[in-house]
């Protein structure tokens, strides 16, 4: 596998456009319905999408990866956002205390309504991953914290930053830290975030 930390910060980018590509499917409506595209707008379901295309990508091409199971990453990535069906997403920087502890009272509730074997396997996913309790979950929240950046590398997208007054420190003060162990995954959150940051997408106090 080609040595990407061996790439420029261009090629870089031009890494993120092509994987960037696959994030049209987002848009791509069934039922002949219609949506307004001129404003930022992404389902949950739509972000676990793009987290499962993220990891199908990192995991070959992350070397820290290499001794953990696919299988496991993907079942984690899909169950990890479950509880929101109750109450919806909570934007990362605006999440309390009081946020966490709902969320874990519907995640009881919402694993709770599937039929079995979906009840016990989403419960124990979820579990793992909010506890960080094996590799596999931990490379799955280091994604998590990650694959917002691709999905705001877009111009109508990136307006969300200053309408929800996200400065560049606030943008990777989540995502530095838990991608440390995973060279290549920090390459690209340090190149798109910084050509975000010189073109003034951020928001400035």
């Amino acid at each position: 596998m080609e040595d990407l930390l061996k790439k420029s910060d261009q090629e870089i980018l031009e890494i993120a456009h092509q994987l960037r590509e696959a994030y049209k499917l987002k848009r791509t409506l069934r039922y002949d319905t219609a949506r307004d595209f001129s404003v930022h707008s992404e389902s949950v379901a739509e972000h676990v999408f793009a987290l499962i295309l993220l990891a199908r990508f990192f995991l070959k091409v992350e070397p820290a990866c290499a001794s953990l199971d696919p299988e496991k990453v993907y079942r984690i990535l899909f169950f990890h956002d479950f509880p929101e069906i109750k109450y919806g997403d909570a934007v990362t920087y605006h999440k309390t205390k009081e946020h966490e502890e709902r969320e874990k009272e519907a995640a009881k509730e919402i694993f709770a309504s599937l039929p079995m074997p979906l009840a016990q396997e989403g419960l124990q996913s979820w579990q793992e991953y909010e506890e960080h309790t094996s590799p596999e979950a931990r490379f799955a929240y280091a994604l998590d914290k990650t694959e917002p950046l691709f999905e705001i590398f877009d111009p109508v997208n990136e307006r969300s930053m200053k309408r929800l007054k996200v400065t560049f420190d606030m943008h990777v003060s989540n995502k530095y830290p838990v991608a440390k162990d995973y060279p290549v995954l920090m390459r690209f959150i340090k190149v798109l975030s910084e050509d975000m940051n010189r073109r003034g997408v951020f928001w400035e106090k």
